[in-house]
């Protein structure tokens, strides 16, 4: 049998039980707030037209935790005019300043909110990234231009992240892991600039086609260029491959794309990860047409003549050829021709011909 004085010890124990436990589950359904702010970053760069959804979070008596009381807050702004709040949602208006007030149970938070211009468009340098497996690369700088036609380099108020694992981001950069293609994206609000990444197995050797070539002033020819794998694989890296000329005044290259300016010589140079690869280009003027100084000939038999031969090319400039030019007679019974003499062998007609380069030129002769 129970004895009165354990009796009286359990009901004491039930008391102290509930007059511990019920303040608590008073208190969590009404306690007093203690305090509120609002956790998004203060103060809040925003663009005309962009919205943010705003948190507010509050010091709870009874609470061990801080405790989210959006939904339950009464919302002001000091200009409406530049910025407008509504259930948590603050909307940019107009460039300007202001404040957005939050106030629950006698508790107040403010966010300071600086609205700019909106974006007219944003910029990464490089756009695009092409590196090894393995390596990286510094992340891109980042340039916003506003409808006012300002332009503002906000770099270090981007944040990027990565369309896939081939790649991670790392202190500033970005490294590749496995080959293949990945997008590098950067935000800066709402607003979001992409760049492509393509990330490659390593090249063991590049050889390019043509190694040397000639061409005319202001023309232009493509290199192909083909990388080989450790595994045999071949790629087509005519327009990744980077090239500098040895004399811009003469030739360039864009996008694998030869181009000439003036008459001369240049050595082109092309990488591609630690390959190296060279192409001679020579650049001479157009031959526009040759010109000899008799246009027709009459000649005794046994007689002869010395005739002189000119190139004239697109740049206007005359060169005489008559010595390196390929003479021919139509019919040497009638007369013969060597570097441009003409020798008369007997009564007749015949044509001396004159070829250099490209063009050829015909002299009509007649002996009698």
């Amino acid at each position: 049998m129970i004895s009165m004085k354990q009796a009286l010890r359990g009901a004491l124990a039930l008391v102290l039980v509930f007059g511990v436990l019920a303040p608590t589950l008073v208190f969590a359904a009404t306690g007093d707030v203690t305090s509120i702010e609002i956790t998004n970053e203060s103060p809040r760069k925003m663009s005309v037209s962009e919205t943010a959804k705003l948190q507010v979070m509050a010091v709870i008596e009874g609470f061990d935790n801080k405790q989210d009381v959006t939904e339950g807050v009464t919302w002001s702004t000091s200009n409406a005019a530049v910025a407008t709040i509504a259930k948590g949602k603050v909307k940019a208006v107009s460039a300007g300043q202001a404040t957005i007030f939050a106030q629950l149970d006698g508790a107040k938070a403010e966010l300071v909110v600086q609205v700019q211009d909106k974006i007219k468009s944003i910029k990464a340098s490089p756009n695009s990234y092409s590196f090894v497996k393995g390596s990286e690369g510094t992340l891109p700088k980042v340039t916003i231009t506003r409808a006012n036609g300002k332009s503002e380099d906000v770099t270090s108020e981007i944040v990027w992240t990565v369309s896939s694992s081939s790649a991670v981001l790392e202190d500033g950069k970005i490294r590749g892991i496995t080959p293949g293609r990945v997008l590098l994206q950067g935000k800066y609000g709402s607003t979001t600039v992409k760049v492509p990444v393509a990330i490659t197995d390593v090249i063991t050797k590049i050889d390019v086609t043509p190694k040397a070539l000639q061409l005319n002033i202001k023309k232009s020819k493509a290199l192909k260029v083909i990388g080989t794998y450790a595994n045999g694989k071949t790629i087509n890296l005519s327009k990744q491959v980077i090239w500098t000329s040895s004399n811009n005044g003469v030739a360039t290259v864009k996008n694998g794309t030869v181009k000439t300016l003036t008459e001369g010589q240049a050595t082109l140079t092309g990488t591609y990860q630690d390959q190296t690869i060279t192409v001679e280009v020579t650049v001479v003027p157009l031959l526009k047409k040759l010109i000899t100084g008799q246009k027709k000939l009459v000649l005794s038999p046994q007689g002869s003549t010395t005739i002189s031969l000119m190139a004239q090319y697109d740049t206007g400039k005359m060169t005489v050829v008559t010595n390196s030019a390929v003479w021919t007679s139509t019919k040497p019974g009638v007369a013969t021709v060597t570097n441009g003499k003409i020798q008369a062998v007997s009564k007749g007609k015949t044509s001396i011909v004159a070829k250099w380069g490209n063009k050829k030129v015909s002299i009509p002769v007649t002996v009698k």
